[in-house]
């Protein structure tokens, strides 16, 4: 917990540095979110957002306000609050469906559900779901819980996402579930598996109320870096991932990575990436 504290600490004073030479300059463009703005005539959408947490790291991961959200239910965040930065992810390690302060704080979904805002639908605002319980019961619950906080919110429909990888995902297809079943129409938004050559189960776990689904892309496919011409640090050679025995490389030289889930932001969590599927 305190080496993770300490390192966030030095990335935020960082970023607060770069920030400040903003001070005092003109915007060159201005965009308001405000979501008082609402049309009684349009439905409530709803962002249900799963956020994978870890019981055997000392931080679970994915902090509101610096809190742990390890043993949290179900909890309602309003979407300008992403934007100043109060939901963080420990990315001191990890890979590729971590996603970065800066992500949050530009979150494309919270983004997209507020330029709609009081024209195709009314943002009712943001559900963190803590996911990955160990239990079968705890993803029942969480499911449940979920899905009432947004039936309370008034919410007609809900767009669903997650962070994670593994029985989270279970969690994140539950809630889907319970959703459906009180009469939220859900969409649910997620990268697939599908195995090197795209062949392989895309989703590790389904239920049938899982009728609208949109892929960011897949996790599972190689990952090619160009040769870099100009490098900044004292290291001349790198070391691919940190485990013994893992490849050690130039560090100019170009990379092929066996999957994208091997670097930060190689897993497109929230379809922020220009990516496009072809069918032939």
């Amino acid at each position: 917990m305190e080496a993770h504290s300490a390192i966030q600490r030095a990335e935020f004073l960082v970023a607060k540095r770069l920030a400040e030479v903003t001070i005092g300059l003109e915007p060159l463009d201005v965009e308001v979110f405000d979501l008082s703005v609402q049309d009684p005539r349009l439905p409530r959408v709803v962002l249900i957002q799963g956020c994978l947490t870890s019981s055997h790291l000392p931080h679970s991961g994915v902090s509101y306000y610096g809190m742990p959200i390890r043993d949290s239910l179900a909890t309602f965040v309003h979407p300008n609050e992403l934007a100043d930065g109060a939901v963080t992810k420990n990315t001191t390690r990890g890979i590729g469906y971590f996603p970065t302060a800066w992500d949050w704080q530009n979150h494309p979904l919270v983004l997209g559900l507020y330029r709609e805002n009081s024209k195709n639908l009314n943002f009712a605002g943001v559900i963190l779901e803590r996911i990955r319980f160990e239990t079968h019961h705890g993803k029942e619950v969480i499911a449940h819980n979920t899905a009432s906080l947004a039936a309370t919110l008034g919410a007609k429909a809900a767009l669903i996402t997650w962070l994670g990888s593994g029985n989270a995902f279970v969690d994140v297809m539950l809630t889907l579930r319970a959703c459906e079943q009180i009469g939220i129409k859900t969409v649910l938004v997620t990268y697939e598996y599908g195995g090197k050559d795209g062949v392989d189960s895309p989703l590790l776990f389904y239920v049938p109320e899982a009728t609208a689904v949109v892929s960011t892309g897949s996790r599972d496919r190689h990952l090619t870096l160009p040769r870099a011409e100009r490098i900044i640090g004292s290291y001349e050679q790198i070391q691919i991932l940190s485990y013994p025995g893992a490849p050690v490389v130039p560090a100019k030289n170009g990379l092929t990575l066996d999957a994208r889930d091997m670097i930060i932001g190689g897993v497109d969590n929230w379809g922020r990436q220009a990516w496009t599927c072809r069918a032939y």
